[in-house]
C-alpha cells in the first residue's frame, strides 16, 4: 500500500490527487514549498515523503503508526500526515 503509493508520487496526476485530499491551505503550503525549491509539486511531494522514510527517527515513526493504525487507507493517511508535518515545519520557520 504505502510502498506502491510512494513509488508513484512523482507522477503529477497522483500528486494532484493526494493534494486534493488535503485541507486547501495545506495544499497551497505544499505548492509554495515546491515553488520555493524550484521543483514541480509532484517532485517535491515525492521527495518530502522519501526524505521522511529515509530520515525519520523512531519517535516520528511511532507517531505515524499511531495516526495510520485505524485509517481506512493507511498509505494515503501516511502521505497526508507527512505532508502536514512538512507544511507545519515550513510555517514554523517563517
Amino acid at each position: 500500500m504505502l510502498g506502491a503509493l510512494i513509488a508513484q508520487l512523482d507522477r503529477p496526476e497522483l500528486a494532484a490527487q493526494v493534494l486534493d485530499t488535503l485541507d486547501p491551505d495545506l495544499a497551497i503550503a505544499i505548492e509554495m514549498r515546491a515553488a520555493d525549491a524550484s521543483m514541480t509539486t509532484a517532485d517535491f511531494v515525492a521527495g518530502a515523503v522519501r526524505a521522511f522514510i529515509d530520515s525519520a527517527d523512531d519517535d516520528l515513526w511511532f507517531q505515524m503508526l499511531t495516526v495510520i493504525r485505524k485509517a481506512d487507507d493507511p498509505g494515503l493517511t501516511a502521505v497526508q500526515t507527512i505532508l502536514k508535518w512538512v507544511a507545519t515545519e515550513r510555517q514554523g520557520a517563517a
